[in-house]
């Protein structure tokens, strides 16, 4: 007879309840702070066989986690928000006191500029060669290295007497416009963004990520997930390529000038004022690196947004004229559309604009002081040339991207002439009037400051402020000391 057969079925029963109220102890040991138990989802690893999950989790991978980290860097995004446990208590201190720090960097960046006049930006003192006055002064290595100035960028050797120039007192003129007014439109941008990012943690544009990739077709080039994350990939790497040609631009200009600041050097102490420069030079790369990553989240928000949407209005459209889809449900499919073209233009768009002007007048005043500067020197030509340049590829980056929404959105009212021509399956005269009626009444424009970014808007500004710079030229009301534009 079997050894199991001495066992009583209630002696059994009471076993079987031991064991489930031992896992339920063991599961309840087992959880977390909030009291939720930990559940191991096995099928999303690499060998799930939904191609739509695999893209979702290398877009998460390769966009989603890199951007989250670049919110926490700014203080936009709390550490360790994604972890499923509950944060410790220094944790939660710190998630408190790194916003007030990066404050207190962008604080300290914008009274630096004020100070030292960064970047040298005034256009009536900083485009000429200083002069020089006649009297003769012996001075030492150490004082000889504070006179340098834009117009003597290779410091000199050691002599005794030498022209002294007149840079006693430093000229750093139109403040208000030149650093103040650029100054708090970073800052409102990065209030508005702060307030954006804490609240709804970015998920508009990831919602939007999750459409793409489901009404995505892998056997479709055109609007591919893969297509998709690598453009996003594309937009990162530019991203960064362009943080680091501003903060190059900005370190050439303090290796000029801002290390030779009578303000920040001491000629009294020579060690002490080495380190002094030094130390100042670092923190003032530091908080320009933070500023630099603020424009950076944004702009990668908005293009990024932009680009869902441009393939989410590529995947409707192509069904269209493949008339593979039911008329009610692109309807359906344009109307969410329309949800997140106007997520776009709300808060995302408002902080976009804000940085378009802060962008437009740094272009402009870059492309003035390239104009008239009088220096022949190659360094500064090549840093009077970088600056505007860093500052006109974002302005036309997220211009471009803005003008390709509505462009993109547009070609609707061609493909639903063609629809009410030709027929789209059953559906009769009036349901494709009704689908003209309501494609009219769709706002499929993406905007900035409340205006609508067409791509013909943005040429004709072009070509019209360039006509104005030649006509402005050729009449010497402009007078340039460039031998290409005299």
């Amino acid at each position: 007879m079997n050894k199991h057969s001495n066992t009583s079925p209630k002696s059994a029963a009471f076993s079987i309840t031991n064991s489930y109220h031992n896992h339920i102890n063991q599961s309840m040991n087992n959880e977390d702070d909030f009291g939720c138990i930990k559940v191991e989802i096995s099928d999303l690893d690499n060998s799930c066989p939904n191609q739509t999950t695999l893209s979702l989790m290398r877009c998460k991978k390769q966009i989603i986690h890199p951007f989250r980290n670049l919110l926490c860097l700014i203080g936009w995004r709390p550490f360790g928000a994604d972890s499923l446990k509950r944060s410790s208590i220094l944790l939660r201190i710190f998630n408190i006191i790194y916003p007030i720090f990066i404050l207190i960097l962008l604080l300290f960046n914008y009274t630096y500029e004020i100070i030292v006049c960064q970047g040298k930006l005034n256009v009536v003192t900083d485009t000429k060669t200083t002069t020089t006055t006649t009297s003769t002064t012996s001075l030492s290595p150490s004082e000889n290295h504070t006179l340098l100035n834009w117009s003597s960028l290779i410091p000199p050797k050691p002599f005794h007497k030498i022209n002294v120039t007149n840079t006693d007192t430093l000229v750093c003129g139109h403040i208000f416009t030149t650093y103040i007014l650029p100054d708090l439109l970073h800052f409102i941008a990065f209030i508005i963004g702060f307030i954006y990012f804490r609240t709804t943690e970015g998920e508009p544009m990831y919602s939007l990520m999750e459409k793409v990739f489901i009404h995505a077709d892998q056997n479709m080039r055109q609007f591919s997930p893969n297509r998709v994350i690598r453009r996003l990939k594309i937009f990162l790497l530019i991203g960064s390529i362009w943080v680091l040609a501003s903060v190059a631009t900005h370190a050439l200009s303090n290796a000029m000038n801002d290390f030779a600041h009578p303000l920040i050097f001491d000629t009294q102490n020579n060690l002490k004022g080495k380190s002094v420069r030094y130390s100042l030079f670092i923190l003032d790369i530091a908080c320009l690196l933070i500023s630099n990553c603020i424009h950076l989240t944004i702009v990668i928000n908005f293009v990024a947004h932009c680009e869902m949407v441009v393939f989410y209005c590529k995947s409707i459209r192509t069904r269209l004229e493949e008339k593979s889809i039911h008329l009610l449900e692109a309807m359906k499919q344009i109307l969410d559309l329309g949800q997140s073209i106007s997520q776009l233009n709300s808060l995302v768009s408002r902080m976009m604009s804000i940085l378009i002007v802060y962008y437009l007048e740094r272009t402009i005043l870059g492309i003035i002081l390239l104009m008239v500067n009088e220096i022949k020197e190659p360094i500064m030509y090549a840093y009077r040339a970088l600056y505007p340049m860093v500052w006109l590829s974002i302005l036309l980056f997220c211009l471009g991207q803005a003008a390709r929404v509505t462009s993109k959105c547009e070609k609707f009212h061609r493909v639903s002439l063609g629809m009410r021509v030709y027929g789209y399956h059953a559906a009769s005269s009036a349901d494709l009037d009704g689908f003209l009626l309501f494609l009219s009444k769709a706002e499929l424009r993406a905007k900035l400051f409340g205006l609508t970014i067409r791509p013909g808007k943005i040429i004709f500004i072009l070509v019209t402020t360039m006509v104005i710079c030649v006509i402005l030229l050729q009449t010497n009301i402009i007078k340039s000391s460039n031998f290409f534009l005299q």
